[in-house]
């Protein structure tokens, strides 16, 4: 989808020079929640998606560090902050990334 955007314009209204909006732009450097919000303004773009999708990709991130250190924070998380109205009910930590899903699956069957 073309916006009309240039990446110079784009560096302007993040306030960062084109080199740096060029390294985030091509994955190089991250993306703060901060500057998604505001792309996503400019691009006209639905922010809860955004938000959503970035996320899931710095959680991903933390998550390939230590996956067991990261779960057993995600427990943390569901032990300490349970005032939320939504339940996030964990996968078993022996899944693999790309089979949670399944794993989920398994654990609504049981």
């Amino acid at each position: 989808m073309y916006s009309g955007i240039t990446q110079a314009s784009m560096a302007k209204a993040l306030f960062m020079s084109n080199a740096q909006y060029n390294r985030k732009e091509n994955g190089q450097a991250k993306i703060s929640l901060r500057e998604a919000r505001k792309m996503a303004d400019l691009l006209d773009l639905n922010k809860k998606i955004i938000e959503k999708f970035w996320m899931a990709d710095n959680t991903y991130a933390l998550m390939k560090v230590d996956k067991d250190l990261f779960y057993d924070a995600l427990k943390i998380v569901e032990m300490y902050y349970d005032n939320y109205e939504t339940y996030i009910e964990l996968p078993n930590k022996n899944c693999s990334y790309s089979t949670i899903d399944e794993c989920l699956k398994q654990k609504k069957k049981k």
